[in-house]
């Protein structure tokens, strides 16, 4: 059986399951995101190839036909925004959230309401119990956003996320099936 996933989260925003059909817009957006997102994302390259962005959307395809993922592309106002996904472990019912956009949709309150719309999923379709957003503890608009969102800050990992020679002390935030 195929799996499909698609959400309509408001007249702007949907969601859909990513694909190979991507790949362009998301190499593009990536590389014209590269200031913005370098910092948080180790996809965030100046050598980042067409062929590693397809290997990106394969492998989140790949995990979601096997019910380890949900991959999704964030389609505003019909363009390419960003990516917000999940790995799943179905043996806990626990999923940790991941995400990007592109610096030239920041402020639009376009990932608050695309999580939002994950978690949702997560927890009514997915029957996950714990839902965790994992972030850099300096990336204070993620910080802000999982706050935002109703997630309660765990811990925080020391030095426990390497991207790009730096390494971040890592934030983690959860937010079970029965929080408000």
């Amino acid at each position: 059986m195929t799996r499909t996933f698609a959400s309509r989260v408001d007249d702007d925003i949907e969601l859909v399951l990513l694909d190979h059909h991507h790949t362009d817009a998301i190499h593009a957006l990536v590389l014209s995101s590269l200031d913005h997102l370098r910092p948080w994302e180790e996809i965030a390259r100046p050598d980042l190839t067409r062929e590693e962005t397809l290997e990106y959307v394969t492998a989140g395809q790949r995990s979601w036909a096997e019910g380890r993922a949900l991959p999704s592309a964030i389609v505003y106002r019909g363009e390419i925004a960003g990516v917000v996904g999940a790995r799943i472990t179905r043996e806990v019912d626990k999923a940790q959230i991941g995400y990007w956009l592109g610096s030239a949709y920041q402020g639009l309150g376009i990932m608050t309401r695309s999580v939002r719309a994950v978690v949702q999923t997560l927890i009514e379709d997915e029957g996950m119990h714990r839902v965790e957003l994992r972030t850099a503890a300096d990336n204070q608009r993620s910080r802000a956003l999982a706050e935002r969102l109703g997630f309660t800050l765990e811990g925080t990992l020391r030095e426990a996320y390497p991207i790009d020679g730096v390494r971040h002390d890592l934030c983690i935030y959860g937010r079970l099936r029965n929080d408000r």
